[in-house]
């Protein structure tokens, strides 16, 4: 069961933002300034644009939303979407030292892919065609550095994306020629050999012209791990020097008129440490690359008064190459290949100002799902699978002013998968302000994931996993409430309280009758829970939020889900110091999660940025401290893997110069 403990800390945690918020005169965080006169629009009306896929009010939004800007995403020296992401109230991040794997509000499978999270990148789909993997990490397209505000958006919201936007939505709003206009160089060395190089370059030539463009290159020599499930009279339990990766990036904005182009290129290389697949222990040669690509073309202008049209057309590339070195030197290969092509069309009406309705249209062709696993000497082949597929969505979003008390939000969206038939998708949200110090939300949605190319066809011969063609797409069915008040000029406190229905969940299993592992459809999974959260800001630029969250899980036989913390609590400080230094500061505690084989104690952890703000020729320093206690934590495993819960990362450093060119 849950620590008391971390029930404790969570709650007094939540109780003294609270306080602080509730505050009028300045407290030690103010010192002698006076509180700034924050307008709703800064607490309430902050933009997001994930939601409904045009820019909206967050108090407006058909959906729970979290927004972190490009200050805070600075000060507290985030070194990936994952790190950023775990900041928000009621998700956690897991790692298996090759992918990140966010949870939302108690839903996050072992060995699953992120495809039950949608990743967009100024509004355009990030996820791959063949395993529907939304990248977070470090392997993710796309480096934090180069996100002006990060969405999250919680909640289906297939009514307007389609699949995969089951549990939520992340949405990198990137940076524009005119945030940088000139250059700026990064250089990072921090623990356990790594380094890394940035360029952001970028200008506003005229109202209708800029451009921006980035490079990044990162590499680490990894640490030296031990592994007690390896401490046998073979091997000595220690991995030394397999823990490395590499990643190089570049991404590229053009914007002219209504017209923009945009063009992203990734490639990370990550050894593997802990022999996942049965491999061999303590052996160089296990490794994987992810390489992403895409291509776009987009227009946003206005047709008439109060008529606008948004289009795009986009070309996209995934590669993945699995190497895996077995006893006897025996190397395996795992290869995947997808390129999709596609576009979509959508028309923004506001007649009046109390009405606006979006009408939509989007295909997709994924022209390569190519799946491949053989061992190279001598040459076995056991899978070569290529199976192309289309998709087709209409849909269309009525958005009504009732009043200026009540705002009426509907969508539905219709959804044809070349092997599926037709899935509709619908949501409704009906929001109450009864003064512009609250918001009351009502919210009720569906959303479904068609199963992927390589749940369905997967086989390695019969070694660990078979292919099931016959899965059929999974749905969930949410149904949330949601409170938002001011408090004081300067903060604000929320509430929300959710249950989400999952039917036909896509999850992996064992087949008894031959030992097999094979994704299959299961019956019904349960999440709900309530989510407490808070902010509060203060003249100068100091933040505090926070947010306490109680969640609980239930299978069909009524057992809890593996990776379901029933606690979650966090507090996210940005704090400006003297002669223009700053402190960002966050404290994140989990509760004990179910894992395959027992359960995985709960854990408390803290990191600590400093910042300066313009040092000797305008560059900037940082230093920024990673798990400060070097609490010892572990993340529940996948069946993948011989070990029931991973060991995390210790205590690390990173030290960044920052300079302007």
């Amino acid at each position: 069961m849950p620590s008391t403990a971390l029930r404790y800390k969570c709650s007094m945690g939540l109780i003294a933002l609270w306080f602080g918020a509730s505050t009028q005169a300045g407290g030690p965080l103010a010192g002698a300034t006076e509180l700034a006169q924050m307008s709703l629009d800064d607490l309430l009306r902050v933009e997001v644009q994930g939601a409904s896929r045009y820019a909206q009010p967050l108090v407006d939004s058909p959906a729970s939303a979290t927004v972190i800007d490009q200050q805070e995403l600075h000060r507290h020296g985030y070194r990936n979407l994952a790190e950023a992401l775990s900041s928000v109230p009621g998700a956690y991040v897991s790692n298996d030292r090759n992918y990140s794997y966010l949870g939302v509000r108690g839903f996050s499978r072992p060995g699953d892919y992120n495809s039950r999270i949608l990743l967009l990148t100024d509004g355009a789909r990030r996820n791959d065609a063949l395993y529907d993997q939304a990248h977070i990490g470090n392997e993710s397209p796309i480096e934090l550095d180069w996100v002006k505000r990060l969405e999250f958006v919680a909640g289906p919201a297939s009514a307007v994306y389609g699949a995969n936007a089951l549990f939520g939505i992340v949405n990198a709003v990137m940076l524009d020629g005119g945030d940088i206009n000139g250059a700026r160089l990064t250089a990072d060395v921090g623990s356990a050999g790594s380094r890394r190089l940035g360029l952001l370059a970028g200008q506003r030539i005229d109202s209708e012209h800029e451009w921006f463009f980035a490079l990044a290159a990162s590499g680490a020599r990894g640490d030296d791990l031990y592994f007690p499930e390896f401490d046998n009279a073979t091997h000595d339990g220690w991995a030394r020097g397999l823990d490395g990766e590499s990643y190089q990036k570049a991404y590229g904005k053009l914007r002219f008129g209504n017209w923009r182009l945009s063009a992203n290129l990734s490639s990370r290389d990550k050894n593997l440490p802990n022999a996942p697949f049965l491999t061999a222990f303590g052996e160089p040669g296990t490794r994987t690359v992810d390489q992403h690509a895409l291509l776009e073309l987009a227009y946003d202008g206005e047709l008439s008064k109060g008529w606008q049209q948004q289009f795009r057309l986009f070309n996209g590339s995934y590669r993945y190459d699995g190497s895996y070195r077995y006893a006897d030197a025996l190397d395996n290969l795992d290869q995947g290949r997808a390129n999709w092509v596609g576009g979509d069309y959508r028309l923004i009406m506001t007649t009046q100002p109390a009405h606006k309705v979006m009408l939509g249209l989007e295909v997709q062709s994924n022209t390569q799902l190519e799946q491949r696993n053989f061992d190279v000497l001598p040459a076995v082949s056991y899978l070569y699978s290529n199976r192309p597929s289309q998709t087709l969505g209409a849909f269309v979003q009525d958005e009504w002013r009732l009043s200026p008390q009540w705002l009426l939000n509907l969508g539905l969206r219709y959804d044809k998968h070349s092997d599926y038939s037709a899935i509709t998708s619908p949501r409704a949200a009906l929001i109450y302000q009864p003064n512009e110090s609250a918001a009351l939300k009502a919210m009720v949605g569906s959303a479904y994931r068609a199963p992927n190319a390589y749940e369905r066809f997967y086989d390695d011969g019969g070694v660990l996993q078979k292919a099931n063609p016959a899965l059929l797409p999974e749905r969930i069915r949410s149904v949330e409430l949601a409170a938002d008040f001011r408090v004081g000029q300067a903060g604000r406190f929320g509430v929300n309280i959710y249950r989400n229905d999952v039917q036909d969940l896509i999850d992996q299993v064992l087949d008894p009758a031959d030992g097999l592992l094979m994704y299959s459809n299961q019956s019904h999974v349960q999440t709900r829970g309530i989510d407490f959260n808070a902010e509060r800001r203060w003249d100068g630029g100091s933040r505090l939020r926070g947010s306490l969250s109680r969640q609980w899980s239930s299978a069909a036989d009524g057992s809890e889900l593996g990776n379901s913390p029933q606690w979650l609590g966090k507090l996210v400080l940005g704090l400006p110091l003297a002669a223009g230094w700053a402190v960002g500061a966050e404290w994140q505690g989990m509760s004990e999660r179910r894992s395959l084989a027992g359960w995985v104690p709960g854990f408390g952890m803290a990191n600590v940025t400093l910042t300066s703000r313009r040092l000797l020729g305008g560059g900037e320093l940082a230093l920024g401290i990673y798990n400060v206690g070097d609490r010892h934590y572990r993340d529940p495993a996948s069946s993948a893997f011989a070990q029931d819960a991973l060991a995390q990362d210790g205590r690390q450093f990173r030290l960044r110069w920052s300079m302007p060119l």
